[in-house]
């Protein structure tokens, strides 16, 4: 069910007023039902692939609950169990045939005449947003860092929420199963700001991220004789999306919020970042986090616990577990995004931007120094940030490209040479980048939420209608998917 769809605005119309006619302690009901509804939409099978992890999670967490934290074996068979079962499922419906291709493609250097034909795969919605959920409950349910949570319905609807079950944020179990427990009372602002929110994503995805791919697409589907356009289109398939998937991160937060719950945030304004390890900060922060805590720190503690000495090869010992837990950490996040090859190479190089910008801290504060650049912070703050957007615009070409043949083919014809097709879209585009820069921008000072909230609600909700007619008159396509929600 497309969120943008006239369908779906009936359904949470009608989820809306199911939710606020119920008792909070019944909440859970009508928010489950809706959920599960959600899910099985497009696919009835797709709430199998939802309903059986999430039972065995369940199961798992309450029987280690009632084990003494010091019977770590037990405790530790119920985890692994849950686990395997958890990512199995991830991994028999998403990655199958990529291992599998992969495998056979390494027999045929060896002469093997073994091929493997893809099998069909039904991928399930939300799979691997749900799944972190999942594996994260476990984790922290298996350290005792929360209780196991007692009462089915609102686990299952933790981890079923229909505004986040597609492509996120990634919520903790420790800060939203509380509040599935204690839901906000009715509020009229409450409810206002959750519907302003909807409508600024809305107008990320509809009027910016998908006019951004009038120019982009066709210049990542024919790189050939692009000229200066395929930076152009790198450039702006970053602003493509971002729009794209904070668009839907706003949109999710705001539904969430007129029902009366309160997300994680999930993205504050990447593009300014001064570093790639700044950037993951900022960018899908609940993913961002996750994987700091559940595999970075991990694999961290793992390469120093068996290191006695300080330093290995002349390198701090610190070093090589960040090295380490850096390079696994992002190439695992890029296989999560998808079973290609490009978006491995994707995570890859990110951590070895992140790899690079830590050891060559002392370096930048030296060369700082001497060229007087650390007199001036703002002019080298800003030529940070500017080295960090084209890192990661270079990047995004693997992210977008199909395969990794392909994004090499992209950079192969890059060309210092001014290509005059499309160059009005491309006018139209930085001017729509330069609206959201300044938007943000404006957003983030302090005293002009404040000054919003002073006006008079009826007047405030005059302004939000006026400017959802022209997210309705400037929207392109209606039936534009977004980007995370294949993932």
């Amino acid at each position: 069910m497309l969120i943008q769809s006239g369908v779906f605005f009936c359904y949470f119309c009608l989820v809306f007023c199911l939710t606020w006619l119920t008792p909070k302690f019944l909440r859970w009901l009508p928010l489950l039902a809706a959920s599960f509804f959600f899910v099985a939409y497009g696919h009835p099978l797709h709430l199998l692939f939802l309903v059986l992890p999430t039972l065995v999670v369940y199961g798992a967490a309450r029987r280690m609950a009632a084990l003494p934290l010091e019977a770590k074996k037990a405790r530790k068979r119920w985890l692994l169990a849950a686990m395997a079962l958890t990512v199995g499922t991830l991994v028999a419906v998403k990655y199958v045939n990529f291992f599998m291709g992969t495998v056979a493609g390494a027999a045929s250097l060896f002469g093997s005449g073994w091929n493997w034909r893809p099998l069909k795969m039904l991928l399930p919605i939300g799979i691997s947003f749900y799944t972190f959920r999942l594996l994260g409950y476990l984790i922290d349910v298996y350290f005792g860092r929360i209780p196991a949570e007692r009462h089915a319905g609102r686990f299952a609807l933790f981890t079923s929420f229909f505004p986040q079950v597609s492509a996120g944020p990634i919520e903790r179990a420790g800060r939203f199963l509380p509040l599935l427990k204690n839901p906000e009372i009715f509020s009229s602002e409450r409810i206002f700001s959750g519907a302003c929110q909807v409508a600024w994503g809305f107008f990320k995805k509809m009027v910016i991220a998908d006019r951004l791919a009038i120019f982009v697409n066709p210049v990542f589907a024919d790189p050939q004789g692009q000229g200066l356009n395929l930076v152009f289109a790198a450039w702006l398939y970053a602003f493509q999306i971002y729009c794209d998937f904070s668009g839907y991160t706003d949109i999710a937060i705001g539904l969430a919020r007129m029902l009366g719950y309160e997300s994680a945030p999930n993205f504050n304004r990447p593009y300014l970042s001064t570093g790639v390890a700044d950037f993951w900060s900022r960018w899908h922060i609940s993913l961002s986090t996750w994987l700091r805590d559940y595999l970075f720190l991990p694999i961290s503690y793992a390469v120093m616990r068996p290191l006695k000495q300080d330093r290995l090869l002349g390198i701090k010992v610190e070093s090589w577990a960040y090295m380490s837990a850096a390079m696994l950490t992002m190439t695992l996040c890029g296989l999560w995004h998808g079973p290609t090859w490009a978006f491995v190479f994707w995570g890859a190089l990110h951590g070895f931007y992140m790899i690079v910008g830590q050891l060559g801290r002392k370096r930048r504060r030296r060369w700082a120094r001497k060229t007087g650049l650390s007199s001036r912070p703002a002019l080298y703050r800003a030529l940070r940030v500017a080295l960090t957007f084209n890192l990661i615009s270079l990047a995004w070409i693997f992210f977008r490209a199909p395969t990794l043949a392909k994004a090499f083919n992209y950079l192969h014809h890059m060309q210092l040479r001014f290509h005059w097709a499309g160059w009005i879209f491309l006018l139209v585009n930085a001017l729509l980048v330069l609206l959201l820069i300044a938007a943000e921008g404006l957003a983030a000072n302090r005293r002009l939420p404040g000054r919003w909230e002073r006006l008079p609600l009826p007047l405030r909700g005059a302004l939000l209608a006026l400017f959802v007619c022209l997210i309705i008159l400037f929207s392109m396509d209606a039936g534009n998917e977004f980007i995370y929600i294949q993932f």
